[in-house]
C-alpha cells in the first residue's frame, strides 16, 4: 500500500486520455480502460432529465478509498480530463440511483461552471457524509435524512459552523447535479471573529531552524516551507501545491519574480517580485538554493516540474500538506495554524508600508496578496496599527537580518576544506553532524 503522500502524485503518470468525435478512452488508477462510442445506445449522451451517465461507475467504486475523515483524504485529480469532455454529451442532469460520485464532480464541473479544486473538496465531503455513522444517502436523497445527519454533526459531535458549511455546499452541489430544489436548511451562526494572533519576528525566525523531523530531506522540506511562506504569504496550502520550478523566474544578476497560480480565483495568476534575500540569496533559505540545491536531491521520474516535492520525489499534496503544516507549525508556536502565515504576510508588510513611507499603504500590499476587493487588505490595518505600537520597526526586515546572522554561522568549512555558502536547511547552532552540508 502506498503512503498517504504518495497516493495522489497528480495522477498524470497513471492515466491516459484519448479523445476523438467517435471513440472516448479513459484510463484511470490502475491503466483499466474504459471506452464508450458517443453513438452507442449504452450510452445515450443526449441531455436530458435522468441520462444515465455511468462511464466512471466501476473506476469510482472499484478504485476509491473511502475516507473516515474528509482531511484524511487526498485530493484525487478525478477531474483533470473534464476539459477534453464534449460539453454536448453532459446531461443537463443526473439520476441519483445510478450516478456515481465522480460523475457528480463532471457534471459540477461542466454544468455548475465549479473550480475543479471546490468540485474535488465537495467529494471528499461528500464521501465524508457517505460513511459517516449517521450516513446521508446520496442515492435516494431526502431533507429529513440529510437534517438528522447534520443535526448530529452540530449536537452530538460539535461540528464548527465551518465544517457544517462546506457539507451543505457538497449537499448542494449533489442537488444541482439532480435537478432536485435547494433545500431551506440555514446554518448555525458562525462565532464573531476573535482578535488575530500572530508571532512576532522572533518567532517566526525560529520557525526557520526547528529541527521538524530526524530525516534530513523532510526537515529542510518544511523549513524552506515555512520561510517561503511567511515570507510570500500564499493561500495555504493550495498556492503552494500549484507552484512549479517553472513559475520561479530567476535572473543573472539576482532579480526575478515568482508567478503564483490562484486555485481559489478560477487559477487567476498573480506575479510577485522578492527581494534578493527570498530570491535568490546563496546564504537565505531562498528559491534558488531550494531549487539548485536540495530539490534535486528526491528528484525523479514521479516529479514532473513540481516545485515542492516529499521525500519520495512525489509532488506535495494539499491535504497532506495542511496537516503537516499544522503539525510543524505547532511545535514552535503553539497557536500556529497554517493560514497564520499569510495574515503574518499581510500585517507586515502593511508595517513595512508604515516604517518606510510614514503610513499602512494598502495598495502595494493587495497587490502583493492578490486580494480582489482593497476592504479586504484593509481589515488588516487594525491588527498592523496594534503590533506596530508594540515592535515599530519593519519586521520582514528584522526576520531576514536574523536569518541571515544565523546563517552566516552555518557558512563553515567542510571536511573537505572548502567553504559553502548554501543555506543548510538544518539548525545553525548544530556545528557538526547534519548542520554540515
Amino acid at each position: 500500500m502506498l503512503d498517504p503522500t504518495e497516493k495522489h502524485e497528480r495522477n498524470t503518470d497513471n492515466r491516459n486520455f484519448n479523445i476523438n468525435s467517435h471513440q472516448t478512452t479513459i484510463t484511470l488508477f490502475n491503466n483499466q480502460s474504459y471506452s464508450y462510442s458517443t453513438n452507442s445506445q449504452q450510452h445515450e449522451y443526449v441531455g436530458g432529465k435522468d441520462q444515465e451517465w455511468n462511464i466512471l461507475e466501476d473506476a469510482s467504486q472499484n478504485h476509491v478509498e473511502q475516507p473516515k475523515s474528509p482531511l484524511d483524504r487526498e485530493d484525487m485529480g478525478e477531474l483533470e480530463y473534464v476539459e477534453k469532455l464534449n460539453r454536448f454529451d453532459c446531461p443537463i442532469t443526473l439520476n441519483p440511483k445510478t450516478a456515481s460520485f465522480v460523475d457528480v464532480g463532471i457534471h459540477a464541473a461542466l454544468r455548475q461552471r465549479l473550480g475543479r479544486s471546490t468540485v474535488e473538496k465537495h467529494l471528499r465531503y461528500a464521501r465524508f457524509m457517505e460513511n459517516h455513522v449517521l450516513s446521508v444517502d446520496f442515492r435516494n436523497p431526502s431533507y429529513e435524512n440529510f437534517i438528522r445527519h447534520m443535526d448530529y454533526r452540530e449536537q452530538i459531535e460539535q461540528a464548527s459552523p465551518n465544517a457544517l458549511k462546506h457539507e451543505w455546499n457538497a449537499m448542494r452541489m449533489f442537488l444541482r447535479s439532480y435537478g432536485i430544489s435547494e433545500w431551506s436548511y440555514r446554518l448555525p451562526t458562525a462565532p464573531k471573529s476573535h482578535k488575530r494572533i500572530l508571532p512576532f519576528p522572533d518567532v517566526v525566525y525560529k520557525f526557520f531552524h526547528h529541527q521538524y523531523s530526524k530525516d534530513k530531506y523532510e526537515n529542510t522540506l518544511f523549513q524552506y516551507l515555512f520561510y517561503h511562506s511567511f515570507m510570500i504569504g500564499w493561500r495555504v496550502p493550495s498556492e503552494i501545491c500549484e507552484m512549479s520550478t517553472n513559475d520561479v523566474v530567476l535572473n543573472g544578476d539576482g532579480t526575478g519574480c515568482i508567478v503564483i497560480t490562484e486555485p481559489k480565483k478560477h487559477r487567476s495568476q498573480r506575479t510577485v517580485f522578492p527581494r534578493k534575500q527570498i530570491l535568490d540569496s546563496r546564504t537565505h533559505k531562498s528559491f534558488k538554493n531550494w531549487i539548485d540545491h536540495w530539490r534535486p536531491k528526491v528528484e525523479n521520474q514521479y516529479s514532473g516540474d513540481a516545485l515542492y516535492l516529499w521525500p519520495s520525489g512525489r509532488p506535495i499534496t494539499v491535504r497532506t500538506l495542511g496537516h503537516k503544516l499544522s503539525k510543524y507549525g505547532k511545535q514552535v508556536w503553539e497557536p500556529f495554524k497554517p493560514y497564520d502565515v499569510r495574515h503574518w504576510c499581510a500585517v507586515s508588510r502593511l508595517i513595512e508600508q508604515k516604517v518606510n513611507t510614514g503610513s499602512f499603504d494598502v495598495l502595494p500590499v493587495k497587490n502583493w496578496l492578490g486580494h480582489e476587493k482593497i476592504e479586504t487588505t484593509m481589515n488588516y490595518i487594525r491588527y498592523s496599527e496594534q503590533y506596530y505600537k508594540q515592535a515599530p520597526y519593519d519586521w520582514i526586515k528584522r526576520v531576514l537580518k536574523f536569518h541571515e546572522n544565523v546563517e552566516g554561522e552555518n557558512t563553515l568549512k567542510s571536511r573537505y576544506g572548502h567553504f559553502t555558502l548554501v543555506s543548510s536547511g538544518n539548525s545553525p547552532r548544530e556545528l557538526s553532524g547534519p548542520g554540515r552540508i
